[in-house]
C-alpha cells in the first residue's frame, strides 16, 4: 500500500503544479479571458472543477480540470480516485462559445472496485494516463454566465495492483504491476461557468 500513498503524492503534486505551468488562473474568474467551471458530478458529492483560459489566438483556449472522489467507499466498495485533465479547445467562434472541439491529457490515481467486480470483494489500485478528444457546446447568458455541455473519450493506460478487501492480500497473482489499455467515453458532463469579476 505504501506504493499507493507515493502515487498520492506526486497527483497531488501534479494537480497544483501543472495549471501554474499552463498559466491557469487562481480561484476566481479575471477579466474577460480566464473562467472558473464548476462540474455538475459536485452535487453528487464528487468535487469537480475546470479553470479555462484563452489563448493569443481568437477562439483557441486551454481549460485544466480536476476532479476528486474523498469517498472511502460506496455500498461497501473502494471509491476513491483524483484525475486531472489538460485540455486544449478550438472553438468555431472567437468568443470562445458555440461549437468546439478539443484533445486533451491527464491523469489519474484510484483505489476502485471495477464494475466487473461489483458483487465481490476485490478492488484494484493504480495509477493511469489517458489521451482523447472531445466535442462540446458552450452557452453563454448576458451576465457571463456559461453552460459547457461536453462528450468525449480515449484511451486509458493503466498500472494497479488487485486486493481483496476481506484478507487484505492480493488476488491478482501479478509480481508487479498489472497492465491494461481500454477505449472508454470517460470524459462526459455538463459544467456552469461563474460570470468574470467584476472589479
Amino acid at each position: 500500500m505504501s506504493g499507493m500513498s507515493r502515487l498520492g503524492r506526486l497527483a497531488g503534486m501534479a494537480a497544483l503544479g501543472l495549471p501554474l505551468l499552463a498559466g491557469a488562473t487562481e480561484g476566481q474568474s479575471v477579466e474577460g479571458g480566464s473562467r472558473v467551471k464548476i462540474g455538475a458530478t459536485t452535487l453528487a458529492g464528487i468535487p469537480s472543477v475546470g479553470f479555462e483560459r484563452d489563448r493569443a489566438r481568437a477562439g483557441r483556449t486551454f481549460q485544466w480540470d480536476v476532479m476528486l472522489s474523498p469517498w472511502r467507499s460506496i455500498d461497501h466498495a473502494p471509491f476513491t480516485f483524483i484525475i486531472g485533465t489538460a485540455e486544449w479547445r478550438y472553438y468555431r467562434r472567437a468568443q470562445a462559445e458555440g461549437w468546439y472541439s478539443a484533445l486533451h491529457v491527464g491523469g489519474t490515481v484510484f483505489r476502485m472496485q471495477r464494475p466487473a467486480y461489483r458483487d465481490s470483494t476485490l478492488f484494484q489500485e493504480g495509477a493511469g494516463f489517458m489521451l482523447g478528444g472531445s466535442v462540446g457546446h458552450v452557452w453563454r447568458t448576458p451576465k457571463g454566465w456559461t453552460v459547457d455541455a461536453f462528450l468525449g473519450g480515449g484511451t486509458v493506460q493503466s498500472l494497479y495492483k488487485g486486493y481483496d478487501r476481506a484478507t487484505g492480500r492480493r488476488y491478482d497473482g501479478a509480481r508487479l504491476w498489472n497492465i491494461s489499455g481500454e477505449i472508454l467515453p470517460y470524459r462526459t458532463g455538463i459544467a456552469v461557468g461563474l460570470p468574470p469579476r467584476r472589479r
